[in-house]
């Protein structure tokens, strides 16, 4: 399909803002030994040398945290009652999960954990440093950043995989498609399943031991499970999923604002416009389908659906309507107050001003999320 949109490809001397930055040299080798032929070695060496010295600091406290907590980090139990944060990126799911993060009754992972998964508990004192390889607002939309901020799980599984994770196109756009299976896995071999799901499984008991214990329930967001209510639910059968949803015109334009300032930074590939174009297109649809089709075998007390413009312009109704619907409300007078301070302090906050779609761009969204505006009840 011919390009609708206009993107920066460019930066490849930019090495800030990675999500390899806490690969360990083993992780490297893997996805390196599968990938050596795709990448484009000349454009983005100095981002691979960048990386491969930082995998040989992080293989140190990599080796830190096996000898000192893998033993108990394998026998930390689950807690059995997870709350899944869901919806296409761009839909408000970060705005939600940074909300929800303040009730103490959850444990989150948070930037410094899942940029470096592999050796968060033994080089935590490294965090209030993460400036030097990380900016302190998220390029795409001036949201802030720091390592404490919660953050997205599957960028960790991503690390720990070596790829076995749709977040792998940001390196690799031109062979996006090779990474569709790992969306909801129902055309994925029996090996590069359980890489995504022992990855996943380990990660999660490392939060929860980094917790205190199981009494804390995670809180988990990362917007391509939303593919996965099925496969979560299995795993997780008392889970709980929330789905946050925006007009497919809005998600669209600041999907594109998203990749034009960041995506640049993750290549170790040189894509086409068109290419990237292709990513948040399909996305779009293969997550509404799944979430579409996978929510029906949820049950009412475990889920629940709110727009971007509820969360984003009525906060503390919006959060008072989640609690009770999932049957938290009596927990709610407690936590409004936190809420409340919460959205003060994002008074200031200016959205992004996004570029109008053409008459081009308008056709190719309507035609490829038509379900995305039928389902949802959005205008075209």
């Amino acid at each position: 399909m011919a390009p609708v949109i206009d993107i920066n490809l460019g930066g490849c001397y930019s090495v800030k803002n990675h999500p390899l930055s806490g690969v360990t040299l083993l992780q490297w080798a893997r996805l390196l030994r599968a990938r050596w032929t795709q990448i484009d070695y000349l454009t983005y060496w100095p981002r691979l040398i960048f990386l491969t010295l930082l995998a040989a600091l992080n293989t140190i406290g990599a080796i830190a945290d096996w000898i000192l907590y893998d033993a108990k980090i394998r026998a930390q139990e689950l807690n059995d009652e997870p709350v899944f944060v869901l919806g296409h990126p761009r839909t408000g799911t970060t705005h939600l999960h940074n909300l929800l993060s303040k009730d103490p009754r959850f444990a989150y992972a948070n930037t410094f954990q899942v940029g470096f998964p592999s050796s968060f508990l033994s080089t935590s004192w490294l965090a209030p440093h993460m400036g030097l390889i990380m900016d302190s607002t998220r390029p795409m939309d001036n949201m802030a950043l720091a390592w404490d901020t919660p953050q997205e799980d599957e960028v960790a599984v991503n690390q720990l995989s070596s790829g076995a994770s749709p977040y792998a196109p940001l390196l690799f756009m031109r062979r996006e498609p090779e990474f569709r299976k790992f969306y909801d896995f129902d055309d994925c071999d029996a090996d590069d399943f359980a890489r995504w799901r022992d990855s996943f499984v380990y990660f999660l008991r490392k939060i929860q031991f980094a917790a205190g214990g199981k009494h804390k329930r995670l809180l988990l967001k990362s917007p391509v499970h939303t593919a996965r209510v099925k496969l979560l639910k299995e795993m997780f059968p008392k889970a709980t999923f929330i789905f946050v949803h925006r007009h497919p015109y809005e998600v669209f334009k600041s999907a594109v604002t998203m990749a034009d300032r960041y995506y640049w930074q993750c290549y170790l590939q040189k894509p086409r416009v068109e290419d990237v174009q292709e990513f948040i297109l399909y996305q779009g649809e293969l997550l509404h389908r799944k979430y579409t089709e996978d929510v029906r075998g949820v049950s009412e007390a475990r889920k629940m659906e709110v727009s971007f413009e509820e969360v984003t312009e009525n906060t503390v109704t919006a959060l008072s309507q989640v609690y009770k619907a999932l049957g938290w409300g009596k927990d709610f007078a407690r936590f409004k107050p936190v809420v409340e301070a919460y959205s003060q302090s994002l008074r200031d906050f200016k959205m992004n001003e996004h570029k109008e779609l053409g008459e081009d761009a308008r056709a190719v969204v309507r035609e490829r999320w038509k379900a995305w505006f039928d389902d949802l009840g959005y205008a075209r």
